[in-house]
């Protein structure tokens, strides 16, 4: 997802006044400084600049001798320039107040308006590699982190951030949870996972949940609490490893189906219903497409149907499982859609 967050006009308006008192301000310190310059006659440029900061700042030090000419000159300054000093710096923090308050009023907004999305509980490694993979499927991402940095560092991405304790129901509901499609629960501790996983389940009991576990102990909690998926990266990468030790030839397979520029890869397409698909069969969709390999399809009610033979019947809300050339499953995405279908046929 890309996003925009330049500023709207409202707070372009509040911009430019706050340029206008800065402005003011410096013209305020320049005319002082150039009167006790002129009135002051062994006074450097330095000693009347210093002078006109400590008289409209009210530090007043007097640690320096001023002619009753400059005292009078002092008083005038005195009238205009605290009343400028205060203006400016009351306008400039109320300009910071009121973009913070913005951004987060248009980011809520924005959320609002964002559904079948995942929420993503951390940003961090992991966190950002699954929000980059979602992104080039074109599923719609906010992230949560307590860390400042992470937010931006997410904004800067092109994703929808709030700010918060992922721990927190009030900033889950903030994130949209309970009209979300998935959450992944990527923070750095199992404990947290844990916690936002009961959570996540309360808010949305039919949301699909992905957890992070450190420890085969705090899995086997996570699974209790409602995840739907748990996966330890640990464990992850000791199977991959060993896998590539004892089947090379499998586990180059395998990363390849991964990668975006490969001749290979494996997929799941759901059939809408009214789609192309639905109604074919494996042996009747595979004249059109002989590169794919068809197998399985998680069927509802039904299970799942391994190594379907050529005469099963695509149903709508079948879930098919297959292999082969990307090309070619891209298209049996497009036709297990039936609007992405018709556009492909204009």
């Amino acid at each position: 997802m890309s996003a925009s967050f330049s500023l709207p006009g409202t707070e372009n308006h509040e911009a430019r006044i706050v340029i206008r008192a800065i402005a003011t301000l410096c013209a305020v310190m320049l005319f002082g400084t150039v009167g006790f310059l002129l009135i002051e006659q062994d006074w450097t440029l330095w000693d009347s600049l210093y002078f006109t900061l400590i008289t409209i700042t009210t530090v007043g030090y007097g640690d320096m001798d001023i002619s009753p000419a400059g005292q009078r000159f002092a008083a005038l300054l005195l009238v205009s320039g605290i009343g400028t000093a205060t203006w400016t710096l009351t306008t400039v923090v109320q300009f910071a107040v009121s973009y913070q308050f913005e951004w987060q009023r248009r980011m809520k907004k924005m959320i609002n308006k964002t559904s079948n999305h995942i929420v993503i509980c951390g940003f961090g490694r992991i966190g950002r590699t699954i929000c980059a993979k979602l992104a080039e499927s074109d599923v719609l991402c906010v992230v949560i982190d307590c860390q400042e940095a992470a937010i931006a560092d997410a904004l800067a991405c092109g994703y929808m951030a709030v700010l918060g304790n992922s721990t927190d129901e009030t900033v889950l509901r903030d994130a949209g949870l309970d009209r979300a499609r998935g959450i992944v629960c990527a923070t750095s501790s199992d404990a947290e996972n844990v916690f936002i996983t009961l959570t996540a389940r309360e808010i949305n009991p039919n949301v699909m949940i992905a957890s992070r576990a450190n420890a085969e102990s705090s899995a086997r909690r996570m699974e209790h609490a409602g995840a739907t998926l748990v996966v330890s990266p640990f464990l992850t990468a000791g199977a991959d490893i060993a896998r590539a030790i004892v089947k090379p030839h499998l586990a180059e397979l395998l990363r390849n189906s991964h990668r975006s520029d490969g001749d290979f890869a494996l997929s799941e397409v759901k059939v809408e219903p009214g789609s192309i698909l639905e109604g074919q069969t494996p042996r009747s969709y595979g004249q059109e497409e002989d590169s794919i390999a068809f197998i399985a399809i998680k069927r509802e009610g039904s299970g799942t149907i391994y190594r379907p033979g050529g005469q099963e019947t695509f149903r709508p809300h079948d879930v098919i499982i297959a292999a082969g050339v990307p090309d070619a499953l891209a298209r049996m995405s497009t036709a297990a859609h039936p609007r992405r279908a018709n556009m492909a046929l204009v």
